[in-house]
């Protein structure tokens, strides 16, 4: 048992034998911070998170200098993201890294503020700036803590946030081939092919810009992104289509050369 959790452990039973005195109601104006840190922290057990939110901010206010303030601005920044008010959970996060650098929950804070971002992230055919923001909070984290608790977690969170990203860049791609513009496709599929291209929509991609060079006679680009294609993804929908295109571009160079041949 560590000496920081047998201290936790006994101030929570005083604190009970001393709300237990006080009957149904609690003196708060007693109680030290430790005591009073235990009571906001059963609220926050308890779900209370309201209640927690205002009993939180009540230590940060009235015991600033004591070392229990970390403790209560964390758990105030958790009662707002339990209660999903997520940019404001972010704000005391920050608050906790700015103001209290050395605490033990810097790392967690960093975390929770991915978490926080995640939360507001849209569906992927909306805006996705709070899915960047998470995006670039887990990588922070990763960078800050290579070796931290939360490494594997944020990996993971960034894989599905990378995925999104991808599926919202190919939308704008097949936004403009179905339109017939095929050049501004050509620019959404190469920055999803350059920045996601380890992302299911990375086929698709590379597909679709084969089709959109060869919409705009682009045979050579065409063949070499076709050729590409198959030889990345053999067993693709798009297999059998990418193989049929290949063979036309391939009449069309050599009839091209046979003309070329006769006019000389």
């Amino acid at each position: 048992m560590s000496i920081k959790f047998f201290k936790s452990f006994i101030l929570l039973l005083l604190t009970v034998v001393i709300f237990a005195g006080c009957g149904s109601k609690i003196k708060k104006e007693i109680l030290d911070a430790n005591e009073y840190f235990e009571y906001a922290k059963g609220l926050y057990d308890k779900g209370k998170y309201l209640d927690a939110i205002t009993e939180f901010t009540v230590i940060v206010l009235k015991f600033s200098a004591d070392p229990v303030v970390d403790d209560a601005q964390f758990y105030l920044a958790q009662s707002h993201f339990k209660n999903e008010e997520y940019l404001i959970a972010v704000s005391e996060y920050q608050k906790v890294i700015t103001d209290y650098p050395e605490s033990p929950y810097v790392e967690q804070a960093f975390y929770q503020i991915g978490l926080s971002y995640s939360e507001l992230s849209q569906r992927y055919q909306l805006d996705q700036e709070y899915t960047l923001k998470a995006l670039r909070q887990f990588q922070n984290l990763i960078e800050a803590y290579p070796d931290g608790q939360y490494r594997e977690d944020a990996e993971k969170q960034l894989t599905d946030l990378r995925k999104k990203l991808a599926k919202k860049q190919l939308l704008g791609g097949n936004v403009y081939r179905k339109m017939g513009i095929y050049d501004s496709a050509i620019i959404y599929y190469d920055i999803l092919l350059e920045k996601y291209y380890d992302t299911p929509s990375a086929e698709e991609a590379l597909y679709w810009k084969s089709v959109s060079l060869f919409k705009l006679k682009n045979f050579n680009d065409a063949l070499t992104n076709f050729t590409a294609f198959l030889e990345k993804y053999p067993k693709s929908k798009h297999a059998e289509e990418a193989r049929t295109k290949i063979s036309e571009i391939q009449d069309k160079k050599l009839n091209a050369f046979n003309e070329a041949e006769v006019n000389n």
